[in-house]
């Protein structure tokens, strides 16, 4: 059988998996053969198989592409990232280090309230819960082919990621809120209870609530950054919030989380003609990377800000304009391509940034300016992340 018929046959048995997932799979293929080749021609084979496969190579590849298959069945199969994705990805690869399923599931006023999904990388605490309400027999969930038939518009099609079946963000909610409240299970409070202590939605916390295409269901999901406000969790959680005046409480240990994050502080300053910067703590955890910067605005250059700038009032920095340009770059400025959302937030003491995690980054890291795409990010203004160890 030739490559291309094997990868033909292959890829009409095996799910899709993530694009380095495929490609991991390819080079490892044409390594094999390439070995092979080489292997045959210094023993005098007489028969070349360069450009086939033997059976020593199919059994390794029929391997491969099952072990990596499991891994990435493994890495899409948490549903809280599609919605997500835009910060996380849809598949990270080290989300089963950190995430359980079904935690907890009871029945109230004829509605199943079932815990789907709940994880805490050492940052953030990340859930999604859902209601199935027994006695509704049709899908609260709108899809743009409901919307459109088959004249889905193109820019409303890209906007839904290209899915015409997947249920439209806010479309629904009147009779969702209605269901929730004539079935009185809906939430009464915007907080969360984590061991006995209120939690309000720390900064840059969100919360969801969407019909899907199964009758009766609600999936409902919150991102809650609890890092935002100081907090670390090393030991098991008891978590609650009331649906319909009464708790809903379900335990999740995270004892263990703590030794898959890892914490830099690197504190090396950066002389800016604003002031200093630094980078006061570095976290790697399972789900992303947390970048702390701290900023010392110069008295002088602080007190032109606050006269010219109308931001002073509302929170801003005298460093905006840097902050904004910042890229994740390597010792050589080179640009490292990567998900998240950058900066994520700041003010004028400190700024924080937020990157997907990402396997096989550089050594050394910094966060540089990059003013023009086509140059090079300007290292005399970087910021030191993580150095080399």
């Amino acid at each position: 059988m030739k490559i291309n018929e094997f990868k033909d046959k292959l890829a009409s048995v095996t799910p899709e998996v993530p694009e380095h997932f495929h490609s991991r799979v390819e080079m490892t293929l044409e390594n094999i053969v390439s070995q092979e080749a080489q292997m045959k021609e210094s023993t005098k084979q007489a028969i070349r198989t360069a450009g086939r496969f033997s059976r020593r190579t199919l059994v390794i590849a029929l391997a491969i592409v099952l072990a990596l298959g499991a891994i990435a069945l493994a890495a899409t199969q948490w549903h809280i990232f599609g919605t997500i994705s835009y910060l996380t990805g849809e598949a990270p690869i080290k989300a089963d280090d950190f995430m359980q399923r079904d935690v907890y599931q009871e029945t109230r006023n004829n509605t199943v309230i079932n815990v789907d999904e709940v994880g805490y990388d050492g940052r953030i605490l990340l859930l999604q819960y859902s209601y199935h309400f027994l006695d509704v027999d049709k899908p609260f969930g709108v899809t743009l082919r409901d919307m459109y038939g088959d004249n889905i518009p193109a820019d409303q099609l890209e906007e839904e990621g290209g899915d015409p079946d997947k249920p439209v963000y806010g479309w629904g909610e009147e009779e969702i809120y209605k269901a929730l409240t004539d079935h009185h299970v809906g939430r009464n409070s915007d907080s969360i209870w984590i061991n006995g202590t209120e939690v309000n939605a720390p900064e840059c916390s969100e919360e969801w609530i969407q019909g899907t295409k199964n009758p009766g269901e609600v999936i409902c999901g919150l991102v809650w950054r609890v890092n935002n406000n100081g907090v670390i969790f090393d030991s098991p959680l008891e978590i609650s919030f009331p649906i319909g005046g009464e708790p809903f409480t379900f335990t999740y240990d995270v004892s263990d989380i703590q030794s898959h994050v890892k914490t830099y502080h690197p504190e090396r300053e950066t002389v800016l003609p604003e002031g200093t910067v630094k980078v006061s703590e570095t976290a790697f955890s399972p789900l992303m990377i947390y970048i702390t910067v701290d900023t010392k605005t110069d008295p002088e250059a602080l007190a032109k800000y606050m006269t010219e700038s109308d931001d002073f009032q509302y929170g801003g920095s005298s460093f905006e304009s840097w902050l904004y340009s910042l890229q994740l770059v390597d010792s050589e400025g080179k640009l490292i391509e990567t998900g998240g959302i950058g900066l994520e937030t700041f003010n004028q003491e400190s700024a924080k940034f937020l990157y997907s995690y990402q396997e096989n980054l550089p050594d050394e890291l910094w966060l540089a300016p990059v003013y023009n795409e086509d140059e090079p990010a300007d290292m005399s203004e970087a910021v030191l992340v993580r150095a080399a160890q």
